[in-house]
């Protein structure tokens, strides 16, 4: 029977009774379609059954129309990266197809889904597959030409379901809770949904059996924001920069009901400069944006370093420079978040492993900085942000960051040269006896002003000793990957860490540094790694090989190779395979 005249759901159809470990889905279509949508609630039905996975979603920058496409990678096991090769291809029109050619790869025997309308053929650079092409009506057509019909995500939702081998009801589960405030998108969607489940020659997937415990599933900019929350946050105060928004979007929804407040500011100087307010006076408080944002921030990063007052931004990096390509990722911000910044200036930089390290990393940032008074910069980007995780449910930290504060009592010098650490009580205003004058001139122990050139070299040595002693506390902040004895290594940071997960696990012969504190850097765990390695490289998403560079100012790294490419799409395992055996001639 074709998918057109098909109308009841058929219980006993038969089905190939083959299990697997994890699928690789992609859904392609262009803005509108909804592809993004039918991805969440697939990526839902899965973490219902404890089946963990990522979602990772391309689209251009034009609001409608341009290129939309997920990635869907389901597994048994924790999912880090999105994998090479999809086992399920369904796309609404093969010319949206075009646009994706260069990252999509069909497995041997995947199952591709295409319109029934649709006489397009398969680009040639994105395979073959052994399997026959299955057709489905998604749209409809009336005179040649195709009109508004049947929502054709939600038909997709419904055959890539019964395709799974997953009951009707979890559709509509997931449907009531996507939509939990607007019942009436489930009335309207369901029947599609029902008619696509309905077509007795769906084609037949392998099995995936979850755990059977529900599992959490967040982006990266919720659990960033979650992260933040769970610290302590009280403050937030930014604009709105993709791909960043949807950390903003999230505080406001769950920020206040936790005792905070959020200011949504006419520009990143004014939000930077009502964080380092909100920390003047006791809270803990961020902001977060991306390049360009942060190149805005530069300033007033600068007046928290020299004032001393916490604060934290976390920076969601986007393929720059300028406007550069808003929506696709990029790891080029490493140097800015580093060395911007006029005159010698303290901070510290953390990089974000992934949706589930976000959090921990947010909890470390507040720590570091409530603990030496200095502002942090947690780089994520938008491969991590915008990408969505099902995972294990998150256990609450114990402990909050607490800033040590000024008592009577105490020492009357606010800004104590003497200190070991350059970290003296913080002088909260309206404390009796504490009061704080400094601002962002250079000053005295005191804090008065000061243009005495031999204070300004003792104060810049005071602030400069933080460094050392976070040096000291995160010298293991950093993971490492594959055998101990391993000739060959990577080091790479951020973002590339699911993809080099992959490569050591299936390439023994390779071994892995990722630090998670990026300055200062555990320069001595490094050295200490790298001993025993016969050959070498450093992988990045910059045209310039930033991190490469960073690295060779810190030590020797004659003879390590710099790998990598300007940003847009992550790297793959193949286009790493390729790199490697590029640099290895």
């Amino acid at each position: 029977m074709s998918p057109e005249t098909s109308t009841q759901p058929a219980a006993s159809a038969a089905r190939d009774p083959k299990t697997a470990d994890s699928l690789v889905l992609s859904l392609v279509g262009s803005g509108g379609d909804g592809v993004v949508l039918f991805g969440d609630l697939v990526l839902r039905m899965a973490a219902r059954q404890g089946l963990y996975g990522m979602l990772v979603h391309s689209y251009g920058p034009q609001i409608k129309g341009g290129e939309s496409a997920v990635t869907l990678h389901l597994a048994r096991e924790e999912v880090r990266y999105e994998g090479d090769a999809c086992d399920v291809l369904l796309c609404f029109r093969t010319r949206d197809l075009k646009r994706f050619s260069s990252a999509l790869r069909l497995q041997p025997d995947c199952l591709v889904i295409l319109d029934a309308a649709d006489d397009g053929d398969l680009p040639e650079a994105i395979g073959s597959t052994r399997r026959p092409v299955y057709r489905y009506p998604f749209a409809t057509i009336q005179d040649g030409v195709e009109v508004e019909g049947e929502p054709k995500n939600m038909l997709g939702l419904g055959l890539l379901t019964r395709a799974l081998g997953w009951p009707l009801e979890l559709a509509r589960q997931a449907l009531e809770e996507r939509f939990a405030q607007r019942p009436k998108n489930v009335a309207r969607n369901l029947p599609a949904v029902e008619k696509g489940y309905a077509t007795q020659d769906a084609p037949a997937l392998p099995r995936l059996k979850g755990h059977g415990r529900p599992l959490l599933i967040e982006s990266g900019n919720e659990a960033l924001a979650r992260g933040a929350m769970d610290a302590g946050l009280k403050f937030f105060a930014g604009y709105p920069i993709t791909p960043s928004c949807e950390l903003l979007e999230t505080l406001i929804h769950e920020l206040p009901s936790a005792g905070g407040k959020l200011v949504q500011a006419e520009d990143e100087i004014a939000a930077m400069g009502m964080v380092i307010g909100a920390s003047y006076g006791g809270q803990l408080a961020m902001s977060a944006t991306s390049g360009p944002g942060l190149s805005l921030m530069t300033e007033m990063i600068g007046l928290s370093s020299m004032a001393e007052v916490p604060t934290v931004v976390v920076d969601c990096q986007r393929a720059g420079p300028a406007t550069g390509i808003p929506s696709r990722t990029e790891q080029a911000d490493l140097l800015h978040a580093i060395y911007s910044g006029h005159g010698d200036q303290v901070r510290v930089v953390l990089g974000v492993y992934d949706v589930v390290h976000a959090r921990e990393a947010m909890l470390k940032a507040f720590h570091l900085s409530e603990k030496y008074q200095l502002p942090v910069i947690v780089l994520a980007d938008a491969y991590i942000s915008q990408r969505r995780q099902a995972r294990d449910p998150v256990v609450p930290p114990k402990e909050k960051p607490r800033r040590r504060v000024w008592e009577a009592g105490d020492s009357p010098q606010r800004f104590d040269p003497g200190d070991p650490c350059g970290v003296v009580p913080f002088h909260l205003p309206g404390t009796p006896g504490g009061q704080y004058i400094a601002a962002g001139i250079e000053h005295t122990p005191e804090g008065y002003p000061s243009a005495d050139t031999a204070n300004h070299q003792q104060m810049n040595a005071k602030r400069f000793r933080k460094l050392l002693a976070v040096a000291e506390e995160t010298r293991s902040w950093y993971r490492t990957l594959g055998q101990p004895g391993a000739r060959r290594g990577i080091i790479t940071w951020g973002s590339q860490y699911g993809v080099v997960q992959r490569w050591v696990q299936d390439h023994p012969e390779y071994r892995a540094f990722l630090p998670e504190i990026l300055y200062p850097f555990p320069l001595e765990a490094f050295e200490t790694w790298r001993k025993g390695l016969e050959w070498s490289a450093t992988l990045d998403l910059s045209y310039q090989g930033q991190f490469h560079r960073y690295l060779s100012g810190l030590t020797d790294m004659k003879g390590v190779r710099s790998l990598g490419r300007s940003g847009g799409v992550p790297l793959s395992t193949r286009e790493l395979a390729q790199m490697l055996a590029e640099a290895s001639k």
